[in-house]
């Protein structure tokens, strides 16, 4: 798929399904990130920067950040 379009600095893009992207910075030092995979059919309830499978999960979330308990990691694994 070609694109003649213009992707300034810190724009997210989402794109179709495809086999290749290409990336050209036209002289100036260039970084990204490209994530890649396959949909795995599940729901998206997203806002800002979190992401779950349904609105009262996203509640949840917010919830927990908001009380500071949003990430959970267990000490004995660390």
């Amino acid at each position: 798929m070609e694109r003649d379009l213009y992707i300034h600095n810190r724009t997210a893009v989402l794109f179709s399904d495809g086999d290749q992207v290409t990336v050209s910075a036209e002289g100036e030092p260039v970084r990204f990130l490209l994530i890649s995979g396959k949909p795995i059919g599940e729901p998206v309830a997203w806002y800002g920067p979190i992401v779950m499978t349904t609105e009262e999960e996203l509640q949840t979330a917010f919830e927990e950040y908001r009380d500071g308990t949003f990430i959970k990691y267990r000490r004995d694994k660390y």
